[in-house]
């Protein structure tokens, strides 16, 4: 839960508690009159905190997702202005780190589908991790070129990347539309 609402949160439920005291200091009919209004504040303040926790739950889901995308585009801008042959194998291994978690985050989501829905989901990552493993077996293919024939590997490999990219996309879009892929689609 962010640190604002939180703090927010604890304010409201000090305020409530000064209230249920001041309220129990009262006579019986006081008391009696001013039962609904602690009531009332008791349950907005939960529907509150459970609201707040549910948000921050899709918040969290989608920093992380932004994060993942983030660590993929640093990685593919490292990869593309390589200079060296070096460089440019470290950026693309760090990289396919980043596809590797990135998909197992979605074999995650794809677990937790049922019948054809699941099997699509888990369809479409068995693609996507063949692709993945494809660039990877061509990496060598880099280090290995004569001269300046790297560059011609490195362009292979960055149209691959970028292949990889389109299909997850593509992948991310068709099966976010399904009920249960996205807790922020509920």
């Amino acid at each position: 839960m962010a640190t604002a609402t939180h703090e927010r949160l604890g304010e409201v439920r000090r305020r409530i508690a000064r209230l249920e005291v001041q309220a129990q200091r009262g006579t019986a009919d006081a008391k009696s009159r001013l039962q609904p209004y602690i009531a009332t504040v008791r349950r907005d303040e939960e529907s509150a905190r459970a609201t707040a926790r549910e948000h921050a739950a899709a918040v969290d889901e989608r920093l992380e997702q932004l994060d993942n995308e983030l660590e993929l585009a640093e990685h593919r801008v490292a990869a593309e202005f390589a200079a060296t042959e070096d460089q440019f194998t470290d950026a693309v291994d760090a990289e396919l780190h980043r596809w590797d978690v990135y998909l197992d985050r979605m074999q995650v989501k794809a677990a937790a589908r049922t019948g054809i829905e699941r099997e699509r989901a888990e369809t479409a990552i068995a693609d996507l991790r063949q692709r993945r493993i494809s660039i990877s077996k061509s990496l060598p293919d880099v280090g290995t070129a004569a001269g300046d024939g790297w560059r011609d590997a490195k362009t292979r490999v960055l149209a691959e990347l970028d292949e990889l990219k389109t299909e997850a996309d593509a992948a991310k879009r068709s099966l976010s539309s399904g009920p249960k892929w996205s807790r922020s689609r509920r």
